[in-house]
């Protein structure tokens, strides 16, 4: 996780999307290829989860991720795609969906090195490690319609719509506290607290 947070750190948001997205890819410690073609692309797949090597081929059947599918199976792809040359374990893009109690977190039983989040719905995105600290910031452009590529505004908002509306509000004041000290500067009592709460 910690190679992981150090590249996300050098990554520049304020580029092209597809130049970002593929630097995220990377950071993250995966190859970009077909199997992480959707990785950072959509709404939901956007935490950076590096994991021991005893945790690649866990499944949800276990853990019961709400929202997932039954046994979402992903260490054959975790094998493939991870850059070797990182170290032993390996990575995934994995669903945000009812985070904290996400994919990463529990079936995976590792925290996110890093989480793609736009801020408030809007274009302008940060790399946030699992405490809420900001890694990078920016705003990602396209020539091509608006970023990401699978679901554009929609997703955005979506994207935001999972961390604000979370079950934990003590992750969810974090998230906001974050976004909003790289967007406005501010920063709220929330941001600077050094533990969540349990999982």
């Amino acid at each position: 996780a910690e190679e992981a947070k150090r590249r996300a750190r050098l990554v520049s948001l304020d580029a092209p999307w597809n130049e970002v997205r593929e630097a995220v890819v990377d950071a993250c410690g995966l190859q970009v290829q077909q199997s992480t073609s959707h990785c950072f692309q959509d709404f939901n797949h956007v935490d950076c989860c590096t994991m021991d090597s005893t945790r690649q081929h866990e499944t949800n059947e276990a853990s019961r991720v709400a929202g997932m599918h039954a046994v979402n199976y992903l260490g054959s792809h975790i094998v493939d795609a991870s850059i070797s040359e990182r170290g032993p374990g390996g990575s995934w893009c994995t669903c945000q969906i009812s985070s904290p109690e996400d994919v990463c977190h529990r079936q995976f039983g590792a925290r996110t090195a890093f989480k793609l989040v736009w801020c408030r719905g809007t274009g302008f995105a940060a790399l946030l490690d699992d405490y809420a600290n900001v890694l990078s910031h920016g705003k990602p452009t396209s020539a091509r319609g608006e970023p990401p590529a699978m679901g554009g505004a929609r997703a955005r908002e979506q994207s935001w719509r999972v961390l604000d509306e979370s079950k934990n509000a003590s992750w969810a004041s974090r998230w906001r506290a974050a976004c909003d000290e790289v967007q406005y500067g501010s920063k709220a009592e929330a941001a600077e607290a050094e533990e969540h709460d349990e999982l």
